[in-house]
């Protein structure tokens, strides 16, 4: 079995419209602590970058926080930099993303607003260039990012995205789907199927 050391979750600052956006957060840092895996995310303590970290710290897990100088500036007394293991704080968004994608294994995308955004597409655009070859999972909470998949296949059916790069992410429906998921896309990239 393929080691699985560190996850970058990607999420939203804010808590959304539904309870189930909050309570499956929680659940994916409590995952990653139960299966001894790093949570490394955007270091806020608020929404569902809070309740992600909540569920991580909760469940014994070892989390790494990543902010840049202006969100810290603005936003540190609601960031859990005091029950975090390591705090990073980075002057740019890029060096901040990349430092991050160069700690970890593999991307779990959950529900988010227009940061959550820019993160997902700087990596799926960084993997269809062979830049990051790790495993993106976007989780699909209650048909959150059933929009964005409709757009994705306009996209390919106007020629403007090829089929195989809309496959460099992957969608699951819930959080207990994220880990076999990456596992699996980790062993397929080993084997050089992926």
């Amino acid at each position: 079995m393929v080691k699985l050391d560190a996850v970058v979750v990607f999420c939203g600052g804010s808590q959304g419209t539904k309870p189930i956006y909050m309570q499956q957060a929680e659940k994916m840092g409590a995952l990653l602590a139960q299966n001894n895996i790093k949570l490394i995310y955007g270091a806020g303590g608020k929404g569902l970058m809070g309740a992600v970290a909540k569920g991580a710290i909760e469940n014994g897990g070892y989390v790494i926080g990543a902010t840049i100088r202006s969100l810290y500036e603005m936003e540190k007394a609601d960031l859990v930099e005091t029950a975090i293991h390591k705090f990073e704080v980075w002057d740019e968004m890029s060096s901040r993303k990349i430092s991050m994608t160069r700690q970890t294994d593999a991307i779990c995308v959950l529900p988010g607003g227009l940061g959550t955004m820019d993160e997902l597409f700087e990596l799926l655009v960084l993997r269809q260039i062979g830049i990051c070859n790790k495993p993106i999972v976007v989780v699909n909470i209650d048909g959150f990012y059933n929009p964005l998949i409709t757009m994705l296949k306009e996209m390919v059916k106007m020629e403007f995205v090829k089929p195989h790069q809309i496959e460099l992410l992957t969608v699951v429906d819930k959080v207990d789907d994220v880990l076999p998921t990456i596992r699996k896309e980790l062993e397929e990239i080993e084997k050089g199927q992926k």
